[in-house]
């Protein structure tokens, strides 16, 4: 127990140490010859360097019918270049202990590089290479879509992965985020390596492109490589795309899907619609989760023994939904009704600490642990973020969801701000008043008797 406080202390204490270094450094913002804007946060006596590009759009440019083409793009950009085999990149990243990556959302996608700052040349010229000019190879074309392929079937076939795999699928039937930014069993055929050379083409616009770079960096020479590589884009000629999208409205019958791997058991999921993570209550509804899944656990799993793992959780993005998930039901017939007794301890306001003698639950007022909810989804943000990558990630993800560096920050204010009263106010909201639509998984012996 010691142990544990000592960690969290020295976390929080480094958390306010760093983030006042990173406040302290300003973020600078430049112009390339073509107008592509670049965020520079300099980081003083740090030797990482991370430069990431920004390609704004995502699914927007996309049909149902060519989910993922624009992660097949990202994903083989550093499988080989004009200049770069596949194996001198994975040299050079063994070599300099670079890396080059990438991420791919509704939103849009990140092509990333860090480096030692003695390295940054060398790899600055392997990662720009690899991003303007990618040779797609047919070898690590099929290498890809083998392993496409094998995490599609490997979804499949596990309950759990399946059950978010179809719920998604049904939730976002008709709506633009039907499109998804990784490749479904119904697009996979359509992710012909013709298809990527053609689409890679279309992202290089500038006027969808940004840079954000962190770490300390000689300006004009970052710029004059920039100007060199990306500077050199032109813009397109076809109208940009809308890419906002309106809310998920939650609705239509249950869904039970039967596996044999869930023989025995059961994987349950009743899903709502969630806040928008632009939206001030997107990080009460993520401390909101912390509780209600203490609750859930409390009751569903500890005092009927329901099942195995319950927890609660929202989804990140612009139209997202959120879920009450219960992992390996053993019950498959009062389950809702023990989830309905948990919903209700929440509303009361209480969280549930533990027994006393006769097994009574001894509840404590929300209001006595809530800071301690506030600091942990504080101390996990910043775990994942306290490097030059994870502010260069951070800063990217704002560009991406609120179109500037700064916004995605200020979750963190309205986190520590929250109080129980907004806490009971978007519980309600989302998870109690909110429409609602029940999945699971079961075995083909089960469909009949599981009852929502």
């Amino acid at each position: 127990m010691k142990k544990n406080i000592l960690l969290i202390l020295c976390i929080s204490a480094a958390f306010s140490a760093f983030s006042k270094s990173v406040a302290e450094s300003t973020v600078e913002t430049y112009r390339l010859k073509n107008d592509i804007p670049v965020y520079v946060r300099q980081i003083p006596d740090n030797r990482i360097c991370a430069v990431y590009f920004v390609v704004k759009g995502g699914t927007a440019y996309l049909t149902p019918e060519a989910s993922g083409l624009e992660d097949a793009v990202f994903s083989m950009m550093s499988m080989g270049s004009e200049k770069y085999s596949y194996a001198e990149i994975q040299a050079l990243e063994f070599d300099t202990q670079s890396s080059i990556s990438s991420s791919t959302s509704r939103d849009g996608s990140v092509f990333a590089m860090t480096s030692i700052d003695s390295y940054f040349d060398k790899t600055f010229d392997c990662f720009s290479d690899a991003f303007l000019n990618p040779i797609f190879s047919q070898r690590e074309y099929e290498l890809f879509m083998t392993n496409c392929r094998q995490s599609i079937q490997s979804a499949l076939n596990n309950p759990g992965s399946m059950l978010f795999y179809y719920s998604q699928k049904l939730l976002y039937d008709g709506h633009p985020y039907q499109t998804s930014s990784a490749v479904t069993i119904d697009s996979v055929e359509n992710i012909t390596l013709s298809a990527i050379r053609t689409f890679h083409s279309s992202l290089l616009d500038s006027r969808r492109i940004s840079v954000v770079a962190c770490g300390s960096f000689s300006v004009p020479e970052l710029l004059e490589k920039l100007n060199e590589t990306l500077g050199t884009l032109h813009a397109g000629k076809n109208a940009l795309k809308d890419t906002a999208v309106e809310p998920l409205s939650v609705s239509g019958e249950n869904a039970v899907f039967v596996h044999q791997a869930a023989a025995g058991t059961g994987f349950v999921m009743r899903a709502f619609a969630s806040p928008s993570v632009t939206s001030p209550d997107y990080p009460v509804a993520r401390i909101v989760c912390d509780i209600y899944s203490d609750i859930l656990f409390n009751v569903v799993r500890e005092n009927y023994g329901a099942c195995y793992t319950p927890e609660s959780s929202i989804v990140s993005s612009a139209a997202p939904f959120g879920f009450e998930y219960l992992y390996r039901a053993s019950n498959l017939t009062d389950f809702s009704r023990y989830m309905d007794e948990a919903r209700g301890i929440m509303e009361r306001g209480v969280v549930i600490s533990g027994r006393n003698a006769d097994g009574q639950y001894i509840f404590e007022p929300l209001e006595d642990r809530l800071e301690g909810y506030i600091n942990s989804y504080i101390n996990r943000k910043f775990a994942s973020q306290a490097t030059t990558g994870g502010i260069a990630g951070r800063m990217c993800a704002s560009l991406l969801q609120f179109g500037d560096v700064f916004s995605a920050d200020a979750l963190t204010g309205i986190a520590q701000k929250t109080t129980a009263e907004d806490i009971l106010r978007v519980f309600k909201k989302y998870w109690v008043d909110g429409s609602s639509r029940w999945f699971a998984v079961v075995s083909p012996e089960d469909e009949e008797r599981i009852k929502f």
